[in-house]
């Protein structure tokens, strides 16, 4: 099985170190708007891929949710999710965890899903149709899928400085040189190499309408309208960091 970056000991201290900071792109945008798009989760199944820590695992279930299901390539991530959840009491009977990759979600006993989330995490994906025929297969007739990942407008990057500068080194815009050019990227962080793929908005709004998804809302959060985190957050004046997709099964 292919090893999870987040496993390399350096990488997932430093990760979580930085979910600990309530003031960080996770808590401020990523999961106030996923929670926002949540339908009423009372006696439903859940399933979450790239479940990391189970924090929202635990979120849906303290909305009701039956049972919920966690699948993360990360062994290290699903050790702290199993103290995280055992820590809020939640009774594990009522969560089950995974340890494998999105690519091979057909592999779990589980199915009949109503509602399936991912965060921040698609962008990892090679195949993206081949996971949503998977997805489709997990989920109810009528289930949910509902995902953010990296926008498409970030995973275009490919090679020189993000940004345009002026003489005082304050961001004026961000490059798109790359955008039309879909694939692989080579990309750091923390001195690590990984890789994610960059898809066009139309190429994912696409791939979703074609596995049999119906499209009920996109979300490209910027927070227009919180101005308390606008110089803690001073790129998002320029554009979104995060797309989220919410659909429902046809």
């Amino acid at each position: 099985m292919e090893r999870s970056i987040y496993d390399t000991p350096i990488f997932f201290e430093r990760y979580l170190k930085l979910r600990e900071n309530p003031i960080s792109l996770n808590e401020v945008v990523e999961k106030p708007t996923m929670f926002s798009l949540l339908p009423d989760l009372t006696g439903k199944r859940v399933l979450d891929l790239g479940c990391g820590t189970g924090g929202h695992l635990a979120h849906y279930l303290a909305l009701g949710a039956s049972f919920a299901v966690g699948l993360d390539l990360s062994q290290e991530m699903l050790c702290q999710a199993e103290q995280d959840l055992t820590k809020k009491g939640i009774n594990l009977t009522a969560c089950r965890l995974y340890c494998l990759p999105m690519e091979r979600l057909d592999e779990i006993e589980e199915g009949n899903f109503d509602l399936i989330t991912s965060s921040f995490a698609f962008h990892y994906i090679a195949d993206f149709p081949d996971l949503l025929a998977n997805i489709k297969q997990k989920l109810a007739p009528q289930g949910r899928l509902i995902f953010s990942q990296e926008h498409p407008i970030v995973t275009a990057h490919r090679c020189g400085d993000r940004w345009e500068k002026d003489a005082q080194k304050q961001q004026q815009a961000y490059r798109l040189n790359h955008y039309r050019e879909e694939g692989l990227r080579e990309r750091n962080w923390f001195k690590q190499p990984f890789k994610t793929y960059h898809r066009t908005m139309a190429t994912i709004l696409n791939a979703v309408i074609h596995a049999g998804f119906e499209i009920e809302q996109v979300v490209e959060p910027m927070l227009q309208g919180q101005e308390e985190w606008h110089e803690e957050f001073k790129d998002l004046r320029h554009r979104p960091p995060l797309l989220f997709i919410k659909t429902v099964r046809k």
